[in-house]
């Protein structure tokens, strides 16, 4: 009777724990819509790890010569481009994050009209229908990361793994069957004795093998895991996602070999964060009995086999959820616009703001040759260089410009504008913009229709040579199938160049507080047409406190320069 007593106690606080457990979860999961629904709108900044790194880039890496242009590191760089991912991703599953970097990084300009307007349409609806977004958003979550290395770092290399011969599971099965019978049979001491020894054998055996396929077995688990969430938005019959769920089931039937029911015994943590009694009990009965390794070889080769089903899956379960995450973009500012693709060469922009620059000064242009925007420091000129090149990623990428309105020529896009000297490479700071450079123009000369930005053409050598290269460089570049955007502090280019490019210049001014002898300088961040006529370089120096007598004679050599044309000491 006292068995039965605690045996009966023993199942019913289990049972406890297990609605414990369930209603906690529901507790958390109804908040976490709560906060889904609140941060809906924002950007928000967000630091990675240099490993966290290396997985968000794994499917953009395995990708990188699919038929499209791919950003190159000094573009992206100069974009600010992990900035960018970083602050629009609010994705809660890796195949989201993974292909938002992908799509941030590659243009297809070979996209239809049709392509681009279907896009759109997914995007500005999940802005709308709310109860839609919160229900992927949810079952993306309940699918999760995989951590520090990317589902693809592993599956190409899932054939190295050595399988163990499934004949070894029913042989440890058999071993508790045998050592529960021996209970009976021989008597309790010996055959809990036996038990426990046999427990402790498979306890070993099993950490022994899962520290060798730790990593194989999260990625493997992911897969599965993807399959489960494949079947909920099947199941979802989005309206908007009528052809990508159709295509999910067809792939879904191809890899009927990998069975989501098995996915209890096999997972090895809860993706969204959210305590999980059963996981853990299930984690438990894993470490003694092995059904996860177990199933993990029954089931490995039909994953090996269709890696490429799979990767379907991946791409268009992330294209889903990386659209959240442009939706959330465009909710987050008053001013978004559909880029208009227009076939001759021509850029125009109605209020552009830089979507990571707070409180951003909106600017216009309409540009149908080369800009060359000259102004003193400080003044905007490289911000606005990078606003529009990042304004003209977003929009060949995803279709979103920060603007009221945008039109351009669909390009490829390259920049040259944040270089460093390479001193592990022995490579200084001139040959790095050179390199540089001359990849935008062999570009070109291939053929490639381009979109450019430059800030200070080679300032990393003399001012003579310098003048004279950029000129040449910019007259290469003002070419029907090249729009170029460069910035400078050399004036001459202004009168050397105006026959090819359009000039305008950011100015400064500079004011007396109220009640203050002294002065500071305000910028209007405005870009203006024609070129600048002011320097204040000088004017800084004094502001800042720079003895009296130094600046004073900078300015006699200046102006002495200015008038003679040649340097002559005072």
């Amino acid at each position: 009777m006292d068995k039965i007593v605690i045996i009966g106690f023993i199942v019913g606080a289990l049972i406890l724990a297990l609605i414990i457990n369930f209603v906690g979860e529901k507790k958390k999961v109804k908040n976490f819509e709560k906060k889904l629904k609140a941060n809906f709108g924002k950007l928000v900044r967000k630091e990675y790890d240099p490993e966290k790194k290396n997985s968000y880039r794994a499917y953009y890496k395995k990708h990188q010569n699919d038929n499209s242009f791919s950003i190159d590191d000094i573009t992206w760089n100069d974009a600010e481009g992990e900035t960018l991912f970083t602050s629009i991703n609010n994705c809660y599953s890796s195949c989201g994050e993974e292909y938002l970097y992908y799509r941030l990084r590659n243009v297809d300009l070979n996209a239809s009209k049709e392509d681009i307007d279907e896009y759109v349409s997914q995007t500005d609806k999940l802005i709308e229908d709310e109860e839609t977004r919160i229900k992927l958003q949810l079952a993306f979550a309940m699918l999760g990361k995989t951590g520090r290395h990317s589902v693809f770092d592993y599956i190409s290399l899932l054939g190295n793994v050595k399988r163990i011969p499934l004949f070894i599971f029913f042989i440890i099965w058999i071993g508790y069957i045998a050592g529960i019978a021996s209970i009976f049979v021989i008597g309790p001491t010996a055959g809990i004795c036996f038990l426990v020894t046999w427990m402790i054998v498979c306890l070993i055996l099993s950490i022994y093998n899962k520290k060798t396929i730790e990593a194989y077995m999260t990625s493997f688990e992911y897969i599965v895991r993807s399959l489960k969430t494949t079947e909920k938005i099947v199941g979802m019959k989005i309206p908007m996602y009528e052809k990508e769920s159709k295509r999910l089931a067809e792939l879904r039937k191809e890899l009927n070999g990998i069975r989501t029911s098995f996915l209890s015994f096999i997972q090895t943590s809860n993706r969204i964060g959210i305590a999980d009694l059963a996981s853990g009990m299930v984690s438990l009965f894993n470490s003694f009995v092995m059904i996860d390794l177990f199933l993990f070889n029954l089931m490995l080769k039909f994953v090996i086999d269709k890696e490429d089903t799979y990767d379907e899956i991946f791409s268009i379960l992330g294209k889903m959820e990386s659209q959240i995450a442009i939706a959330n973009l465009k909710a987050s500012f008053e001013d978004t616009c559909v880029p208009e693709f227009v076939e001759e060469r021509h850029i125009k922009a109605e209020d552009m703001i830089h979507p990571l620059v707070e409180n951003c000064v909106a600017n216009s242009y309409d540009a149908k040759r080369g800009m060359l925007i000259t102004g003193s420091n400080a003044s905007g000129k490289s911000t606005f260089l990078r606003c529009v090149l990042v304004n003209t990623i977003l929009a060949e990428t995803v279709y979103v410009a920060c603007a009221k309105n945008f039109s351009l020529k669909k390009s490829y896009i390259y920049s040259s504008m944040s270089l460093k000297d390479s001193l592990g490479g022995g490579e200084s700071y001139y040959m790095a913009e050179i390199n540089s450079i001359k990849r935008i123009i062999d570009s070109l000369e291939a053929g490639d229709n381009i979109i450019c930005f430059l800030d200070e053409v080679l300032r990393g050598t003399n001012t003579v040579e310098r003048v004279a290269a950029a000129t040449e460089i910019l007259r290469v570049l003002d070419n029907p199938n090249a729009m170029s955007f460069a910035a400078t502090h050399d004036i001459e280019l202004t009168y050397l160049l105006e026959e090819n490019y359009d000039n305008y210049f950011f100015r400064e001014e500079f004011r007396k507080e109220e009640g203050s002898d002294s002065e500071d300088i305000c910028f209007t961040y405005k870009i203006n047409e024609g070129r600048s006529d002011t320097r204040n370089a000088l004017r800084l120096l004094e502001i800042k406190g720079y003895p009296t007598d130094m600046c004073e004679k900078a300015k006699r050599l200046s102006q002495n320069f200015i008038n003679t044309g040649e340097w002559k000491a005072d």
